[in-house]
């Protein structure tokens, strides 16, 4: 084997081996990529979704607890449909200081209207049937709550399948590169050759 092509053969071997190691590096980062996005998807879930829930449930509750006490035959005691409606409305505020979507801001909005309207009606009747509107507004609230951790949910998945294809991409290439630096290898005698043949006319 000539000594140019054993230099050749070298060099091959050595852009092979920076290629792997390359891609050793591309994998590393894609993983860590992939589990800040998990980690800050599972983040999301928990502040801006699970906790969002909780004031809703929180509002639908006391808003249950309104409609017991008009529909009670105490004329509505209104001593404590105020205490009610005053931590209805404590809950709403720190509800509306959180990240919401544009659907949820619009609905928070129209939520907010619903009960100052509330505080403002003197018939019990109308006060009642007021606090079915409130009621529909916190129910649409909770659905969009469902819908959106259906959407991170999906795009957790959806981020895992597409590191999974590039990382068994990645192994494939990895395995090709191991079976031609093999060939590299073993395709010659030496890569530097140390003794040079003898001239068979000297002896």
């Amino acid at each position: 084997m000539k000594w140019t092509d054993s230099i050749k053969n070298k060099l091959m071997a050595s852009v092979v081996l920076l290629t792997l190691c390359l891609l050793v590096i591309l994998s590393n980062y894609l993983d860590r990529v992939h589990t800040r996005n998990v980690k800050d998807s599972i983040s999301t879930m928990y502040e801006d979704r699970l906790i969002v829930e909780e004031y809703i449930l929180k509002m639908t509750r006391n808003t249950y607890q309104i409609r017991e006490l008009l529909l009670s035959p105490h004329a509505g005691r209104p001593d404590d449909i105020k205490s009610l409606t005053a931590d209805f409305k404590s809950t709403y505020g720190i509800f509306i200081k959180t990240r919401l979507t544009t659907l949820e801001k619009s609905t928070a909005v129209k939520l907010k209207t619903q009960i100052r309207e509330f505080e403002n009606l003197q018939n019990h009747q109308a006060a009642l049937n007021q606090t079915e509107g409130i009621l529909t507004s916190l129910g649409k609230l909770s659905e969009i709550q469902l819908e959106e951790s259906k959407r991170i949910m999906k795009q957790v998945e959806a981020q895992y399948a597409t590191t999974k294809t590039l990382s068994q991409f990645a192994f494939g290439i990895v395995i090709i590169i191991l079976i031609v630096l093999q060939v590299l290898v073993f395709s010659g005698e030496t890569l530097f050759p140390i003794f040079k043949p003898k001239d068979p006319s000297l002896n």
